[in-house]
């Protein structure tokens, strides 16, 4: 029965887009980590709070989906048509009052050719965001380095956006190029740019005691950084990534308007891909207030840094970090705060002063309280449970399979009717015993072990999808009866017959011994 089951949780998207995380656990014993929503289909990015509620973005989609005291409403507030390729989709969201901001890469049809990068203007009626109002439009040449991240402080609305492949003055090259890249734009109110030199980021915030700009941009095969942005601030890409070799090197800078580069504030020499940056103003977690926190989408770790006084950089007592610089095969505990919680897409503080953070990977919300809290309000205080598989390929080299086959899914799967009809059903039965076998996994790694062998096999053949041309629900349903049917040759028809075979050759043993 278990390796069928395995097969449907496979066939039909049971999967992580990245490497999936173990049970979230943070380093401070006074807090807790629980599931504020589950299983959030089509890779949540970006969330919001508007009052109570929350408006979360999936990314596959096209939908803004409503969270309403901690379930997630059945009916999109939102459904936009958008490119979903690479890092396009739905990317940012962003609210004042009862105005909300959502960024996406808009197409004619869903999942069809992307036409551009739009930020749109919705009002809030309770239910549905409604009367929207385009604001700025940006370039989506590439599917990558869209960045999308949006925030606001003082009334102010911002954005950043990626190179989208672009080489030219915004990227410090003496040469024209496409504007509105590598940039941090004001959006509403519209105004000139705030930063260039931006590679790609997907976190920008502001400190709410100084007023001042962060954010975190992604390096390429080296130097991730966080960065305190000043007005007129340049990044420095692509002549710069992470601190700058000397004096001479940023004297170099090709000089657009009055940009000033200046170093990052940390560094990662080996990328971690981060991602979120907010801060913590809240009565119920005072002890975070002179710190800053940033979630990435390689490890699945959430950081803390702890400000110097003026709070215009950190403070570190590793020697290995006093030079700002996480290099490799370093310690990074002092500012690991917690983990496993996947590919981190966003943090933000509720008007509860709780912690809440968005994982792309688990199609989840997590939120950090006081245990205190947790036990009051009688709500489960752990993070446990999940996918089966997901678990059992943690961190191995199943990863990269796993990955491709969620792809596949979103991709392709999620397209058809029948294929998106029959998840719903097949979801709610899964996870009724799939959360408990997870936690057996954690418990026990020898049980772990076994799973892992028990479905590679499985991978393995699941992966001739990825050749597959699947435009149709006919072909979708072919290809799925299909592989179920080769998977269940392997596990059942194959062992039979080799049971049957092994049974007959002690048998005939047996009657040749017989006077």
């Amino acid at each position: 029965m278990l390796p069928l089951l395995f097969i449907l949780c496979l066939s039909l998207g049971m999967l992580p887009v990245f490497a999936q995380s173990d049970e979230p656990a943070i380093n401070d014993d006074s807090l807790a980590v629980e599931v504020y929503v589950g299983e959030i289909p089509n890779n949540p990015t970006t969330m919001t709070f508007i009052g109570d509620d929350v408006l979360v973005l999936q990314r596959y989609d096209g939908q803004v989906r409503l969270v309403r005291d901690g379930v997630l409403q059945d009916k999109p507030v939102l459904d936009a048509s958008i490119a979903k390729d690479g890092e396009r989709g739905m990317l940012g969201i962003t609210s004042i009052g009862n105005t909300v901001y959502v960024y996406f890469t808009a197409a004619d049809t869903d999942g069809g050719k992307a036409i551009e990068n739009r930020i749109y203007k919705y009002e809030w009626d309770g239910n549905n965001l409604i009367n929207p109002v385009l604001i700025k439009t940006l370039p989506s040449d590439n599917y990558y380095h869209n960045g999308g991240a949006m925030t606001n402080f003082d009334g102010q609305v911002y954005a950043v956006i990626g190179d989208n492949g672009n080489y030219g003055r915004l990227q410090n090259r003496a040469t024209e190029w496409k504007n509105d890249t590598s940039v941090i734009l004001r959006i509403d109110p519209p105004g000139q740019y705030y930063a260039m030199g931006v590679r790609n980021s997907f976190g920008i915030t502001f400190d709410p005691n100084t007023g001042s700009m962060w954010d975190t941009e992604n390096g390429d095969d080296e130097y991730d950084e966080i960065n305190l942005v000043p007005e007129n601030f340049n990044s420095g890409w692509i002549e710069i990534m992470g601190p700058a070799k000397n004096q001479e090197q940023v004297d170099a800078l090709p000089k657009y308007g009055n940009f000033v580069y200046s170093d990052p504030e940390f560094t990662w020499q080996k990328p971690v891909a981060p991602t979120a940056i907010s801060f913590v103003k809240s009565d119920k977690l005072k002890d975070y207030e002179d710190s800053v926190f940033v979630g990435d989408c390689n490890t699945g770790n959430l950081y803390r840094f702890s400000f110097n006084s003026d709070r215009t950089g950190f403070v570190f007592e590793s020697p290995e970090l006093s030079d700002k610089v996480h290099n490799v095969d370093e310690s990074m505990d002092e500012i690991l705060f917690g983990t496993g919680f996947g590919c981190v897409t966003d943090i933000e503080v509720g008007p509860d002063g709780l912690v809440y953070i968005v994982s792309l990977s688990e199609g989840k919300i997590f939120r950090i309280l006081p245990k205190a809290v947790a036990e009051e309000s009688g709500q489960k205080s752990d993070a446990g449970g999940g996918c089966l598989i997901a678990t059992a390929t943690y961190g191995t080299e199943l990863s990269t399979h796993v990955q491709m086959l969620r792809e596949i899914r979103d991709g392709v799967l999620f397209n058809t009717g029948s294929g998106t009809t029959f998840m719903a059903g097949f979801n709610q039965f899964y996870y009724s015993f799939s959360p408990t076998i997870a936690d057996w996994e954690r418990q026990s790694p020898a049980f772990r072990e076994i799973v892992k062998v028990a479905i590679f096999p499985m991978l393995s053949t699941l992966s001739i999808l990825n050749y597959a041309d699947i435009d149709s629900e006919q072909e979708m349903l072919g290809y799925g009866i299909g592989v179920i049917l080769l998977n269940s040759a392997m596990y059942f028809v194959m062992p039979m017959f080799a049971i049957v075979k092994i049974r007959q050759h002690f048998s005939k043993k047996s009657n040749s011994k017989q006077p």
